[in-house]
């Protein structure tokens, strides 16, 4: 079952939040107990940021999250780095170990060009490098900081001093920093893999590139490689094909348009990277078990 199909069987709509519904102080940080559930639910369910990102650290307990259509599961000593425009939403957990921790959200807007791309490149680590799961464990030692980051943080929210702001805005750039340390170290046990920085790349440009470069024979000819050496790599560093990482992206970008967009189905499949919108129809539907506008009516 999908997020959006979980979503219509416990009759939860996907909020669009944007950055104008955050305070003057530009951040939000929320602390996640179990206590708090009920009372915060409209905070956990479906919902996604256009404009803003989204970092979710768990000190304690376990459980499962959906982000894209896609569950996953998280535990104790773990963070997750989530872009805009993502599905997300915490699954309520009725098991013995609830979780605790913390949510922070912040626009987007108060990145600069080139901080905006390293904070996107470290959101990319964290998935591609920790098993394809957006929740990344992390040592004990390194949990610790992101402890004490997160309670000096809310400390500095909680009081009105001066300089709050650019106290505040100096924590969450620790914070991304130790994010990005996370993913670097989520890597390492591929470093040794032949092939581990051409994937890199292939991801990359895959990202950059999706909607308007078809085929992994180009990416191989832009990365200045055979296609069999990209398919290989890739294979053997990811465990799935080039085509295959191609091919979810572009669907991904697909169910996005057809889930926040009135975009007639053609434009979806021209801006999702498929020419052709007969050939769109059909591999979504083979792909994801309904078609374009079935999808679209599941709202």
């Amino acid at each position: 079952m999908n997020a959006l199909e979980q979503a219509v069987k416990n009759n939860l709509t996907v909020r669009i939040i944007s950055g104008a519904e955050l305070q003057a102080r530009d951040v939000r940080l929320i602390t996640v107990r179990a206590d708090q559930f009920e009372e915060r639910r409209s905070i956990y369910e479906l919902h996604r940021h256009d404009d803003c990102y989204e970092i979710f650290w768990l000190s304690s307990g376990s459980g499962e999250v959906q982000i894209d259509f896609q569950k996953y599961a998280y535990s104790s000593h773990s963070v997750c780095l989530i872009s805009p425009g993502q599905i997300h939403g915490l699954i309520e957990n009725r098991s013995e170990e609830p979780p605790e921790g913390y949510i922070l959200v912040f626009p987007r807007e108060l990145l600069a060009g080139a901080q905006a791309e390293y904070v996107d490149r470290s959101a990319s680590s964290l998935v591609q490098w920790s098993g394809h799961n957006p929740f990344c464990r992390i040592e004990p030692e390194q949990s610790a900081i992101f402890r004490d980051l997160f309670r000096l943080l809310e400390r500095e929210l909680s009081a009105g001093r001066k300089y709050r702001k650019a106290a505040v805005w100096n924590y969450v750039q620790l914070l991304l920093i130790e994010i990005g340390r996370a993913g670097e170290r989520a890597q390492e046990a591929h470093r040794e893999e032949a092939g581990f920085l051409l994937t890199k790349q292939f991801l990359a440009l895959v990202e950059a590139q999706f909607h308007t470069v078809n085929g992994v024979s180009e990416y191989a000819s832009r990365l200045h490689v055979t296609p069999s050496h990209l398919i290989e790599s890739v294979k053997k560093t990811l465990g799935k094909s080039a085509g295959e990482v191609l091919q979810e992206r572009k669907l991904l970008e697909a169910k996005r348009l057809l889930r926040y967009s009135k975009l007639p189905i053609r434009d979806i499949a021209f801006r999702s990277g498929y020419q052709d919108p007969s050939y769109f129809g059909r591999l979504f539907k083979k792909r994801t078990g309904a078609t374009p506008i079935a999808f679209r009516k599941q709202d």
